[in-house]
């Protein structure tokens, strides 16, 4: 069923029928039975399209008409609306029931995720894995901050991705690295926009990936991934595949898996939002004191009075240090929520502009053209022939949307709004028989809420945090315009950094005299150009747009750096040293610890590069 939904599966269901005309009377009879029920009862049709088809023309063939092959994808399409149609209201307000739950199979077994001011968890969230065979990200974590094109082949994946689809947006899905090789990442099931397609489409193993999932939840570490958005879809009625345009967005710790093997064709998995150390510490004496009003409002209600019995304080899950924890979570995922829409500027599929239908004629070598000529010509042939993509690749890091950031809520506003939320949300899940801790193991899955992880932030930090990340960063960009002198004294030539990069580098009056990265950000600041590859956006420098005001935290934007900047270190392993990867990176809870690692790595190559560089003749 899943393989005719998926267009290549159309062509087979077809077939299946033209070879048993002894049991049917004929294919087009049952395309007509089919065509009829679909359209019949449908108002806004006018009327149904002539049936003066080919009916022994099998789909894809020559034979095949363009009327043929549109009136034959008309009924796959109508047929994908029936199967993942969007769940009803009472499905939706549902969001916490299991997908295995769902009976019935023409209802999308993905209830609706969505993120609000004080959530800060996602229920049922599909997930795939780096044993689908991503060759994005294949053998690594998917870091925030990074985006792509994927072209989705596998039937089970156009599944998950049309399941997906059906709903509102934002579309997001979850991505877990597992440790391991995987049969089935051998063949691409999900191919980058530069990858051709394969012409077997295996099964996904679930099971491996159940397994390594809970393998993973079961260590002292614990299980982190990355949640990611779909911004833009293409569906292609030739082959069945779904282009992508995909963007990861958050790193998310996985709290368990909510889909059980054999119940659902993917996995599913019940996550919680995993803002850094220091983006959590932010908003902790807040979370404190809005603990300490909210029982005493809450408190007074219960009694009928302000009088407040101090062993009831004590025993009262609303003032635990996970509570106070967690609402510490929940302003600073608000806070990530709102600022969401400047950090992540989101990137739609542009298709590559058509060859005329005469290059091959155009390119076919002539007796009086010259020796480079004919290089030439038949570079460009062999680059014809090459089975090209149809949409323009994007650059992998994110951009800022600089005309968003006048639009942004005030911190203050949202993060007081998100509090607010996260304490009644609390207080309603609390029962006069409940014994146990609200963020206990034993919650019940319909909870608003995930246990909080036994490192979280349970005291207030020293007002030096900041400081010593902002520092950090300073430091870390030294090191980067040493690395960058070096390389081009080594290879005698300038070595060029990703824009989006640029961006990120603070504005300090503190920078050396031969600093030669403010030059250059400031050149492109001043030139009001665009950047990217095929899909263009103006630069932004953060510190530019939001030097003025208060709405955008320079922790955010050290943040940021902490990830991207792993895109520059990648397989930098001349300095001999064990170089994080970046599902270690993935793994790190703050943004100075990410800060220190990517700077050791550049200080080691830069002690390498030193080496290289010949001594200076006296």
């Amino acid at each position: 069923m899943l393989a005719f939904l998926h267009g290549e599966g159309a062509s087979g269901f077809v077939s299946t029928h033209f070879k048993s005309t002894s049991l049917h009377t004929t294919s087009s009879e049952l395309h007509d039975s089919l065509f009829d029920d679909i359209f019949e009862s449908d108002p806004n049709r006018k009327q149904k399209p002539p049936k003066n088809y080919n009916e022994d023309a099998a789909p894809f063939s020559e034979l095949e008409s363009d009327q043929d092959r549109a009136r034959r994808m008309e009924m796959v399409r109508e047929l994908q609306k029936v199967y993942y149609k969007e769940p009803n209201s009472a499905a939706s307000s549902s969001s916490t029931a299991p997908a295995a739950a769902v009976s019935s199979p023409l209802q999308s077994s993905t209830p609706p995720n969505t993120l609000s001011y004080g959530h800060t968890t996602l229920r049922n969230l599909p997930t795939i894995t780096s044993h689908d065979g991503i060759q994005t990200a294949d053998s690594a974590a998917i870091l925030p901050g990074y985006q792509f094109v994927w072209n989705i082949h596998n039937p089970q994946h156009c599944h998950m991705f049309h399941s997906i689809l059906s709903g509102q947006a934002p579309w997001y899905f979850a991505h877990v690295f597992l440790p391991g090789s995987s049969s089935s990442s051998a063949t691409t099931a999900v191919a980058s926009e530069s990858s051709t397609q394969d012409e077997t489409h295996p099964t996904i193993d679930n099971m491996e990936s159940y397994n390594g999932i809970q393998s993973e939840l079961n260590s002292s570490q614990g299980l982190h991934g990355t949640l990611l958005r779909i911004t833009d879809r293409r569906f292609h009625d030739e082959d069945g595949r779904i282009v992508l345009a995909v963007q990861a967005i958050e790193k998310i710790r996985i709290h368990n898996l909510s889909s059980k093997p054999g119940t659902s064709p993917y996995l599913c998995t019940d996550v919680q939002l995993a803002p850094d150390d220091e983006l959590m510490r932010m908003y902790f004496d807040k979370a404190l004191m809005s603990s300490a009003s909210f029982l005493s409002s809450h408190d007074a209600s219960e009694n009928g009075s302000g009088e407040n019995d101090e062993n009831d304080d004590n025993n009262n899950p609303l003032s635990s240090p996970s509570a106070v924890s967690g609402a510490a979570r929940a302003a600073a995922v608000a806070d990530s929520l709102r600022c969401r829409q400047f950090e992540c500027l989101p990137i739609f599929l542009e298709e590559k502009p058509k060859r005329p239908n005469n290059i091959e004629g155009a390119l076919e070598a002539k007796p009086t053209d010259s020796n480079a000529t004919k290089k030439v010509k038949d570079a460009l042939k062999k680059q014809e022939q090459e089975k090209g993509e149809a949409y323009m690749s994007v650059v992998q890091l994110m951009n800022y949307d600089k005309f968003a950031y006048g639009s942004l809520n005030d911190a203050d506003s949202v993060t007081t709004k998100s509090l607010e939320t996260y304490w009644k949300s609390l207080a309603r899940a609390q029962t006069p028989s409940a014994e146990e801790d609200l963020f206990s193991e034993t919650e019940d899955s319909s909870s608003f809420f995930l246990p909080e992880p036994s490192s979280s932030i349970s005291s207030t930090p020293s007002s030096t945090s900041v400081e010593a990340v902002q520092m950090m960063e300073y430091h870390l960009w030294r090191s980067l315009d040493n690395m960058l002198r070096l390389l081009s004294m080594v290879s005698s030539a300038s070595v060029p950094l990703p824009s989006q990069l640029m961006g990120l580098l603070p504005k300090r009056d503190d920078w050396p005299k031969d600093f030669l990265l403010e030059g250059a950000a400031t050149s492109l600041e001043n030139s009001g150009g665009n950047i990217g590859t095929s899909f263009k956006s103006p630069f932004v420098r953060v510190d530019q747009v939001a030097a003025s005001s208060s709405k955008y935290s320079p922790l955010r934007r050290a943040h940021r750096l902490s990830y991207v900047i792993w895109m520059l270190l990648d397989g930098l392993s001349i300095t001999g040293n064990d170089q994080p990867t970046r599902s270690d990176v993935l793994k790190m809870t703050s943004v100075l610890v990410r800060l220190e690692a990517a700077k050791r790595t550049i200080d080691g190559v830069n002690d390498i590069l030193k080496q290289l560089i010949p001594p200076k003749k006296e």
